[in-house]
């Protein structure tokens, strides 16, 4: 389920992402001059982030899409950054090579999450950190997470990552003590995101990449229907604009060798 036009799903979840990346990079506070892994980098977005926010010594980004790797290297990002094909199950890089390694809403995508862990363990040096954010799916916490649920009000099945299971806390907080790592910390994160009206809040999310195969399926009332009860459900300010969030949670460890 993994959206690999790298353009496009800039275009519609870039807010969103960069939105949750920023409170997850506070809240790691790293240190400058880090040697960075982002696994499952997609178009860049967060390495674009780590660039911005964090003046890293280097960054390396993994992702099994070349379509997303394609678009990651189009972008001006000012610190070394290498993008590359990459499986985060067998990461090809050495042990003890990075500093800090970070999974930025994807962990849910990898089919042997304990296994991705693992290896983001295997990459970092003893003391340095291995991270990971996630939207919450389990408990509607997605950009698309309301959506989602009034389409199956209307008999629909959305689509799910292969282990929407790794989004929920708890099991983030298990896969993490089960890796070993030490200093073992979780939090969740709400972020809010403003749309100039509904039909600009639908545009944007009626793409998203679990929902946009039932879209042409929807007929013009259904349609409406489903706008009438988005509007009943957001949050409407003084201007009109609308106003939705969603949430994430994250965790963070230090490697112990």
């Amino acid at each position: 389920m993994r959206f690999n036009d790298g353009a496009a799903y800039e275009r519609m979840m870039g807010s969103w992402s960069r939105l949750v990346g920023r409170e997850f990079i506070d809240w790691l506070a790293p240190n400058p001059g880090s040697r960075w892994l982002d696994v499952g980098c997609g178009n860049g977005a967060f390495s674009d982030l780590i660039s911005l926010l964090c003046a890293p010594k280097s960054i390396n980004g993994i992702d099994p899409s070349s379509e997303q790797i394609e678009f990651a290297n189009s972008r001006s990002i000012e610190a070394p950054v290498t993008f590359q094909l990459g499986d985060a199950m067998d990461l090809p890089l050495d042990d003890s090579n990075v500093d800090i390694a970070a999974m930025a809403l994807v962990i849910f995508f990898v089919s042997d999450p304990a296994k991705g862990v693992a290896e983001m363990v295997r990459a970092v040096r003893p003391g340095g950190v291995v991270a990971s954010y996630t939207w919450d799916i389990v408990n509607e916490g997605s950009p698309s997470g309301l959506l989602s649920s009034l389409l199956r009000q209307f008999g629909f099945k959305p689509q799910s990552p292969p282990n929407v299971q790794a989004s929920e806390m708890s099991n983030l907080e298990a896969l993490w003590s089960r890796a070993g790592m030490d200093a073992i910390e979780s939090r969740q994160f709400t972020v809010e995101r403003k749309f100039k009206n509904i039909d600009e809040y639908w545009s944007i999310t009626s793409l998203t990449p679990n929902i946009q195969h039932i879209i042409p399926l929807l007929t013009i009332a259904q349609i409406d229907e489903v706008k009438k009860l988005l509007q009943k459900r957001l949050s409407v300010g003084a201007d009109g604009r609308i106003s939705q969030n969603a949430t994430a949670n994250a965790i963070k460890g230090i490697v112990v060798k």
